[in-house]
């Protein structure tokens, strides 16, 4: 098998969840494992120590995650606190695989979701955990004074590496070794250095980190005999991190299960009985793997960001059109993306690319699916921005073609853009006698017979053409609702800019709140069930062709060749299409 190949297969869903539960079922057993030493603390400890000590160890991990992603940053990704919560929450169950390195792999494969390169998450993340070791080492060595000479026992040899662990963790050491490492790899190298800035702030954080973890363990302790001061307080904060780091050196056990426990065992001998020191350790250690699994939880809950509202009608034909997109992952254009509510939620499964003509629009769906798909790609203009060759499975424009002045000519467009095989995906207004002030508003230029419509997709080359109608019964409702609202503005204007008009639609009576969206969706869930009962009838139309394999059709542009877009009589500037009379994409989101 090539690496190509097993690569391919590493990053399959099903490999990916199948990791998620055996790392998540490891770290539940750790857990399940001592359950009869947990019911002896619960009944030693109050309930008010034992919730301290589990906000502590929420505490030590929240810290660790502040260290990766200050190193995350100064490599030159910044994420946000969803963004980082999410990667470094769900690659910390990695931890509980044997192996000592699954956590880095999760990282760089969710990471990946979320825009970041993978060896750059790869990189960020060894680099902290080394900052951790480092650190962790500095904390306990601080800490010698108030620990016996032979504390550390048959690991105490692990104290003579940290003098060259710190000199290897120098930025211009460091960045060096990070060089020869990647070019061994044949990977590019970094973007950009390491920085004394960066490796900076991650080392505070550690230490932050350990401190609060060995106030965690002296906790515990002191709620079990152990003598409160500052000598214990040290005791327990550099224990703690240089049995971390013995149990990080031993990476061939999960989470240096074991090396660990018995490390903080032979630090704190002799400050409480044998039975209650183990029964500190023991608990300590499911504390903070409960804090694993708590940020694990919270990265898959925030995993994707809340996708951007829709309006009802909107809402309504997502239900259609979802269920025409192809199963398998495939490659999509989105021709006037609107805001990219739609968008967003295309990109969570497919390869998505969008054009938008208006700049305002445009600038609003750059920003949404920065944030929900981080891998989309949204350009300014229309079909005309994109490369000559450039071929999609998926050809999608919802609600534009009624904003086109020559639909025949759009469609031969669209079509030459759609993979031989694939399919052209389209929504409009239906009922050219249900033409109202909404569609002045909007700037349409008419509204379609499904017939009419069926026989357009036929004409432009494709086979397999299937038109449905949506929104029924409750679209009419709403279009009633629409048409009075226009009547309303029209009232207030002068004059009627077309091309205004057009151009702001993807903007009008599109919701901004997610609470506002929320509702929505609560509200018209039950009406997207009901359209489903009644495809012949509705205000709106979804229809999809297929584009058959070999030369382009009659009619169809062929490749490489303009949009229709580009007319006689329209000026270009910036890669964008401008024409006074009349812009030529609508918006997906139109309400």
């Amino acid at each position: 098998m090539s690496t190509a190949r097993l690569l391919a297969v590493l990053r399959s869903r099903w490999v990916r969840w199948g990791f998620l539960v055996l790392a998540l079922g490891l770290a539940v057993y750790a857990v399940v494992a001592v359950r009869a030493d947990l019911v002896d603390a619960a009944r030693a400890l109050s309930a008010a120590r034992l919730g301290a000590a589990l906000v502590l160890s929420v505490l030590f991990v929240g810290a660790t995650l502040l260290s990766w992603r200050a190193v995350l940053a100064d490599l030159g990704s910044r994420l946000g606190a969803r963004s980082a919560v999410s990667v470094f929450g769900i690659s910390q169950l990695g931890k509980y695989v044997p192996g000592g390195v699954w956590n880095i792999v999760a990282a760089a494969e969710v990471g990946a979701d979320h825009g970041v390169p993978r060896r750059r998450t790869m990189t960020a993340t060894a680099v902290a955990t080394g900052v951790g070791v480092v650190s962790g080492a500095v904390v306990g060595v601080v800490a010698l004074p108030f620990l016996a000479a032979d504390a550390l026992g048959p690991w105490a040899w692990t104290l003579w590496l940290l003098p060259a662990v710190v000199v290897l963790l120098l930025p211009p050491v460091l960045n060096r070794l990070l060089g020869v490492a990647l070019r061994l790899a044949r990977r590019a190298p970094l973007d950009r250095p390491l920085s004394w800035t960066g490796l900076g702030a991650a080392a505070a954080w550690a230490v932050l980190g350990w401190v609060l973890a060995g106030v965690q363990v002296w906790l515990l302790a002191t709620g079990l005999g152990m003598a409160t001061g500052v000598r214990t307080l040290a005791l327990a904060v550099g224990g703690y991190a240089l049995a971390w780091m013995v149990g990080f050196l031993l990476v061939v056990v999960p989470a240096g299960a074991g090396a660990r426990e018995l490390v903080l065992l032979a630090v704190m001998a002799g400050t409480v009985p044998h039975a209650e020191l183990l029964l500190v350790v023991l608990v300590s250690r499911v504390l903070v793997t409960l804090a694993d699994l708590a940020f694990a939880g919270a990265g898959a809950l925030v995993r994707r960001a809340p996708f951007p509202p829709l309006a009802p009608r909107g809402r309504l034909r997502w239900d259609v059109v979802r269920r025409a997109l192809p199963r398998r992952r495939a490659t999509v254009l989105e021709v006037g993306c609107g805001r990219g509510a739609v968008g967003a939620r295309i990109a969570e499964r497919h390869d998505y690319t969008a054009v938008e003509l208006d700049e305002t629009t445009w600038a609003l769906a750059v920003e949404c699916l920065r944030e929900a798909a981080p891998r989309a790609r949204v350009l300014h203009g229309d079909t005309t921005v994109l490369d000559a060759d450039d071929r999609f499975d998926v050809v999608c424009a919802f609600e534009v073609i009624e904003h086109v002045d020559d639909d025949a000519a759009a469609l031969a467009a669209w079509v030459a853009r759609v993979r031989p095989g694939g399919t052209l995906l389209l929504s409009t207004p239906a009922w050219p006698d249900r033409f109202g002030p909404w569609d002045v508003l909007a700037g349409h230029y008419r509204r379609y017979e499904p017939e009419r419509l069926h026989e357009l997709l036929v004409d432009a080359g494709l086979t397999d053409v299937e038109v449905r109608l949506y929104d029924a019964p409750i679209g009419y409702l709403l279009e009633a609702v629409r048409n009075r609202m226009a009547r309303r503005r029209a009232g207030e204007r002068a004059t009627v800019d077309l091309a205004g008009q057009t151009a702001g639609s993807g903007r009008v009576l599109q919701p901004t709140s997610w609470a506002v969206g929320a509702l929505v969706a609560a509200v018209v869930w039950p009406f997207c069930l009901l359209q489903r009962a009644f495809p012949r009838h509705g205000t709106g139309i979804v229809a999809h062709g297929r584009r058959p394999p070999g030369p382009p059709q009659p009619g169809a542009l062929p490749p490489g060749a303009p949009s229709v877009e580009v007319r006689p009589g329209m000026a270009r500037q910036n890669g964008q299409n401008l024409d006074a009379r009349h812009p030529h994409h609508g918006h997906s989101e139109e309400a």
